[in-house]
């Protein structure tokens, strides 16, 4: 492929102004819930105390970097090196994923995004602000995914290096099986909605705010007499 720069990279975040932190689409709910707001790769990325008593975690991912990949199926074959339908790969910290044999995404460290994307060509569209990400984790995840959707998300269906598209409350997913946690894409513009949403799906289970960035516990007061 050759290094065609796609006709809408002005639109990336990438093209930002140096200095200017990029906000996800969840940064309000992060800051009503007390979290401290770190800056990663360009982003402002919540941060909260690690909770490992958590039956399940939720952790904003929005800050990934994302390629949208069409092409022909011959070219998603060489794209993606002969992934089959609904197949991902891990390769360094970058995810392919191949979602149709015509259509897949790539997500990666937002700071090298643009490198993947001038050596992939046209057939690469940066949409890093087009999809809001969460990561579900924790031993309760499964649980709370299943009050969430009715996709099959079982591990004989479903399992690690695995990617789908469906309906995750009410709205289209991209859902990617990492082996430790579920990632879930939907549109930026339902991204704190849907943190909101699967936060309250596990709520009874005991599902934790979990960030990229941990931050110490903050230390409880001494009570005086």
């Amino acid at each position: 492929m050759s290094a065609i720069r796609d006709p809408y990279a002005f639109l990336s975040p990438a093209a930002a102004a140096a200095g200017v932190g990029l906000r996800t689409p969840m940064e309000r709910s992060h800051v009503a819930a007390g979290a401290a707001l770190e800056h990663v790769d360009g982003w402002r990325v919540a941060a909260y105390p690690a909770n490992g008593e958590a039956a399940a975690t939720l952790t904003d991912l929005s800050h990934l970097g994302k390629l949208d990949l069409r092409g022909s199926a011959e070219e998603l074959d060489t794209l993606t090196g002969g992934l089959g339908p609904g197949a991902a790969r891990s390769d360094d910290g970058v995810w392919t994923l191949r979602l149709t044999p015509t259509h897949g995404y790539v997500m990666c460290p937002f700071p090298r995004l643009s490198a993947l994307r001038d050596r992939i060509g046209a057939a690469a569209l940066d949409v890093t602000s087009a999809y809001a990400a969460v990561a579900l984790g924790g031993e309760g995840r499964l649980a709370v995914f299943n009050r969430s959707s009715g996709l099959d998300v079982r591990e004989a269906r479903f399992g690690p290096g695995r990617c789908m598209a469906g309906s995750v409350m009410r709205v289209p997913t991209l859902v990617l099986n990492r082996g430790d946690d579920l990632v879930m894409l939907v549109a930026w513009e339902y991204g704190e909605y849907f943190w909101d949403a699967i936060l309250d799906a596990g709520e009874t289970i005991g599902i934790a705010r979990a960030g990229v960035v941990t931050v110490e516990a903050p230390q409880a007061q001494e009570q005086t007499a």
